[in-house]
């Protein structure tokens, strides 16, 4: 009995150098670590990146396909018309402390259901402009709504985001609301 033992230590033995020298082959380190012919090797991102090249993608703009408008543009419509309907994408927090006046609320969370989302996006009427705005620089929260609303079926041409968002907005001065605005410009407005 005791050589057919032996006989399966030194297997499990060898399998277990066979496996370690495996992992050790396949690693990522190691793999990495290889040196390979020049005409395999691709240059690194960095390398063919000069400072134009950083500087652009630092200001790429998320969504580029979404329609955008300016905070000039849309307080000039809603004071002529009166078409526009502005909503905000942050979440009921955020709008109670500080939003355009007269929007609405419609929080942003691609976590939720997307059938709850999509059912209060359609009760926004169709008829109106729909201004999507964020308290973000590039329209991160606002593009993906305006992308749904033309996914369900909303005219293209009324569907945009605010360029700049409330940040925009609040520079240039224009109507706030909400409980951290200050009281001089609730009463202005």
């Amino acid at each position: 009995m005791p050589a057919p033992r032996k006989e399966l230590n030194v297997k499990l033995q060898f399998l277990a150098i066979l496996l370690l020298w495996g992992a050790l082959i396949l690693s990522p380190a190691a793999i990495s670590s290889r040196t390979f012919p020049e005409s395999s090797q691709q240059p690194a991102p960095a390398a063919k990146a000069g400072p134009s090249a950083s500087a652009s993608s630092k200001d790429a703009i998320p969504f580029p396909q979404v329609p955008r408008i300016t905070a000039e543009e849309v307080e000039s419509l809603a004071k002529d018309k009166g078409n526009v309907v502005l909503v905000d994408t942050d979440d009921s927090e955020s709008y109670a402390a500080e939003h355009i006046k007269g929007a609405v609320n419609v929080a942003y969370d691609p976590t939720a259901d997307a059938r709850a989302q999509d059912d209060m996006l359609s009760a926004l009427p169709g008829d109106k402009l729909l201004v999507f705005y964020c308290n973000c620089p590039h329209e991160e929260d606002s593009a993906p709504m305006v992308l749904e609303m033309q996914q369900l079926g909303y005219d293209h041409d009324k569907v945009k985001a605010l360029k700049g968002g409330l940040t925009r907005w609040e520079q240039l001065g224009y109507p706030l609301a909400g409980t951290d605005v200050g009281a001089a410009q609730e009463k202005g407005n």
